[in-house]
């Protein structure tokens, strides 16, 4: 029995850790969103826009991957915490690794 099982009587839900804030409401979804504006910029053309978006993801992921980094500790379960951490890093470098190249498409 953990610390945290030994606390609620069983069938009681506990509320969200911090790690599940972070991970799903402050990286999963924004991250969503913005790739999905970005998406919709490059189909219509919208460079300006595009180039914009992109460094807002950039930033973004500059931001979302320490702040996941550290509240991976506080997970319920320590394999979430290590599953968060490898998740948001292999994200953040595919979100470098796409701008790039489609910088580089943009600009031939």
């Amino acid at each position: 029995m953990t610390a945290v099982g030994s606390m609620t009587a069983p069938g009681d839900k506990l509320p969200p850790s911090r790690l599940w804030r972070v991970f799903w409401l402050q990286g999963v979804i924004p991250s969503n969103l913005l790739w999905g504006a970005a998406l919709w910029a490059l189909a219509q053309g919208r460079t300006p826009l595009l180039l914009g978006l992109f460094a807002v993801l950039l930033l973004y992921t500059g931001w979302i991957i320490p702040t996941v980094w550290r509240a991976a500790p506080g997970a319920r379960n320590p394999n979430y915490g290590m599953a968060a951490r490898g998740l948001t890093v292999a994200w953040g470098l595919n979100t470098v690794l796409v701008v790039f190249f489609l910088l580089l498409q943009l600009a031939t």
